[in-house]
């Protein structure tokens, strides 16, 4: 991009190669912030994911004592897995019966969501 203004300025005005350069970064520019607002709403649909998974899985937790960083990992498990599952629906049976597995898990030690995750799947896999 730094390339092609340099090279814009230093082309005459009206040229047509100055233009092209000028076309050029203009185009990179709308790519690069067509790239940073695709990774904004990845972002942003993976933050309303994992807020999600955590309204599934409190409900279910009723009576339970985990500390707010448990309640999160398991949150991010149910979501990863219930997706390598191919679970959408979140009032689904099946759903439910991986967020009491991925508790299961957690009441036994598990505290990381990859270890809850793939726990999860070996389980239902």
């Amino acid at each position: 991009m730094e390339d092609c203004a340099r090279r814009a300025a230093a082309e005459s005005d009206g040229s047509t190669l100055k233009q092209d350069f000028l076309n050029l970064e203009k185009r990179w520019l709308d790519l690069s912030r067509s790239f940073q607002l695709g990774e904004q709403l990845t972002d942003f649909t993976n933050e309303a994911n994992r807020r999600k998974a955590g309204a599934r899985i409190t409900p279910l937790l009723q009576g339970q004592a985990f500390d707010p960083e448990t309640v999160q990992a398991m949150a991010n498990a149910l979501v990863t897995t219930c997706e390598a599952l191919g679970l959408s629906d979140r009032d689904d049976a099946m759903t439910q019966l991986v967020a009491e597995k991925i508790i299961e898990l957690a009441k036994r030690g598990l505290k990381n969501p990859r270890a809850l995750h793939f726990a999860a799947i070996k389980e239902f896999g």
